[in-house]
């Protein structure tokens, strides 16, 4: 079960801080003073820039980027010189938006590029040699990555070997040997100036861009792209892959949503047709659009991903956004079974003992799902979430943080028994031998038990603020969408009432991931609320709660209704509730 941690100070916020908040949020102040001040805003020059995020004054200079001169002169070079250019991606949302972000922007400035995604199954994580070969038989000099690249040395130093030269944009973790390329350009890597250090993949392409168009300025080109409004696939890549939504991140994302609203990009327009989303939103991308652009990379052929971005052929777009959708309900169906079992093989860990970490292993599950069931699992259990799909001998392993902890780190002090290991601080990706899973679930316990007391948050909900329901109104709501785009490092508010009546309660959505439908009445005043994700709790007509939640307005065949997203639930004894059913457990709700 969840604690719950006020962040809901006593003293007042210092005066010139409360003043630039005033200035720019008048009404509520306060309350938005307060929600800045717990997420670690507390300079009155940073509160404009927070909540009126803008390109101009919120991205630092690309050349900031280690290796920054060097890609943007080469990519230059090859571009001006009629040189083949590969781009190689991931197979993730990330990798496949940024290598979408990289052919448009070469096609923009007269460039064909080649492109190669490896396959999941086939190909594995990162730069394999095979497929530079062929790249190189196909007429490339150079080669431009997406999101991989940094930990494949060896896959480096043989394209070196066949004569391509390779420009790394990644944001993985970076080994201790400089990786053997023309330049690399991740704000991870020890000697980079970029202050900013959670960029997506996505972003770090972006910004390779930004530099060629300065480098393209700086030689006298003229009709250079505006690259405004590629940033919706940039604000896919980093939704999807959950990197800290600060700073330049927020920035990126802010602008992205802005450009994916009004986007008329085919690929786009056809994928958001499909997945039935009307506004663009973390949650939209989150929920709908990054889970079919997943569903090639873990079910399917994730290049198909990158010719839905990059298309102009309207009929084209809507045929792959519909293969999408079939792939998208398979790797559903082998998700919704994995994360079953999985929740009964951690349900039983739990039970012999505290852990500090779930480790899952199985034969038959999916690889491709083990990443999403170990970010459910990790949702779940409040703990970093480690799942290992076994096939014979061996297995292969997906792991989220679940909370502030780097479980980067944490998995890296079990280095030794891993193969093919990567990832950055809230996601990991490792093969490793059946026989050593155990000793993993250990290894893992013991890292996690050195880490201090206060990065160790993933069981907690941190609410920011005491309310009451009565004070609720669409201009509150309206107030603290100024903080959007939410997400890590960006949490969504978390407001608590006390002692309110649950009067009405219902399911929504499929069995497996059903939404409590809530009526809630306090002192007289009655909201509905939504509990995404919550259909599993004990939750009763005529019960008592405390509940935490968000307050959101939404739009309803043109009529704005506000409305509470429950974020946690517990019952109250203030006043006892109607007798429970003999099957349904007398507990605190989670």
């Amino acid at each position: 079960m969840r604690r719950w941690r006020s962040q809901d100070g006593e003293d007042p916020l210092p005066r010139r801080f409360a003043e630039a908040v005033a200035a720019v949020e008048p009404r509520y102040g306060a309350l938005v003073g307060r929600l800045l001040w717990n997420r670690g805003i507390r300079e009155p020059d940073a509160v404009e820039p927070f909540l009126r995020p803008t390109l101009a004054r919120g991205l630092r200079s690309p050349r900031l980027l280690r290796d920054m001169d060097r890609a943007a002169a080469r990519l230059a070079d090859a571009v001006v010189g009629g040189e083949r250019i590969a781009v190689y991606g991931d197979y993730d949302v990330d990798g496949l938006s940024g290598a979408a972000l990289l052919v448009l922007g070469l096609r923009a400035l007269g460039a064909e590029p080649l492109v190669h995604v490896p396959h999941r199954l086939r190909d594995g994580h990162g730069l394999r040699v095979d497929a530079l070969r062929r790249l190189r038989a196909s007429g490339a000099r150079l080669v431009v990555t997406a999101d991989c690249g940094t930990g494949d040395g060896a896959a480096l130093a043989a394209a070196a070997e066949l004569g391509l030269d390779v420009i790394v944009c990644d944001h993985h973790e970076t080994p201790p040997a400089r990786p053997p390329a023309v330049a690399v350009l991740n704000p991870r890597q020890p000697g980079c100036a970029f202050p900013f250090k959670g960029l997506s993949g996505a972003g770090v392409a972006f910004y390779l861009l930004v530099g060629l168009r300065m480098e393209l300025r700086a030689r006298g080109h003229a009709a250079l792209p505006d690259l405004r409004p590629y940033l919706d696939l940039v604000a896919l890549g980093a939704v999807a892959d959950v990197v800290p939504l600060r700073e330049e991140n927020r920035v990126l994302v802010a602008h992205g949503l802005r450009a994916l609203e009004r986007t008329k990009r085919a690929g786009l327009v056809a994928l958001k047709e499909t997945a039935l989303v009307d506004a663009a939103s973390v949650r939209a991308i989150a929920f709908r659009l990054a889970p079919r652009l997943n569903a090639a990379g873990r079910v399917a052929e994730p290049e198909r991903v990158v010719e839905l971005l990059t298309t102009d052929d309207g009929e084209a777009a809507r045929t792959i956004a519909a293969e999408l959708e079939v792939h998208n309900a398979e790797r559903r169906r082998l998700e919704e079974s994995a994360f079953a079992e999985a929740v009964a093989l951690a349900d039983a860990r739990l039970a012999a003992g505290p852990a500090r970490a779930i480790v899952v292993a199985r034969d038959g599950w999916h690889p491709g799902v083990v990443g999403i069931v170990a970010a459910r699992l990790a949702e779940r259990y409040g703990r970093p979430a480690i799942v290992v799909a076994l096939d014979g001998d061996t297995g292969r392993a997906s792991g989220r943080s679940g909370g502030d902890v780097d479980l980067h780190a944490a998995v890296a002090a079990a280095r030794h028994l891993l193969a093919d290991f990567g990832g950055h601080p809230h996601a990991v990706g490792f093969t490793l031998a059946r026989d050593r899973v155990r000793a993993l679930a250990v290894h893992l316990d013991d890292a996690l038990a050195r880490v201090p007391a206060d990065r160790e948050r993933g069981d907690e909900l941190a609410i920011d603020a005491e309310t009451t329901l009565a004070a609720m109104t669409p201009e509150l709501a309206a107030a603290l969408a100024r903080l959007e785009p939410h997400g890590p490092g960006n949490p969504e508010p978390a407001l608590l009432a006390r002692d309110v009546e649950v009067q009405g309660v219902g399911l929504v959505g499929d069995p497996v991931r059903s939404h409590l439908k809530l009526r809630l009445r306090q002192d007289g005043r009655t909201l509905a609320a939504l509990g995404f994700r919550l259909g599993h709790l004990p939750v009763r007509p005529g019960m008592r709660a405390d509940v935490v939640f968000t307050p959101r307005l939404s739009v309803w065949q043109g009529v704005e209704r506000l409305r509470l997203e429950v974020l946690a639930l517990r019952q109250t004894a203030a006043r006892p509730a109607a007798q429970a059913p003999e099957n349904t457990p007398e507990r605190a709700i989670p």
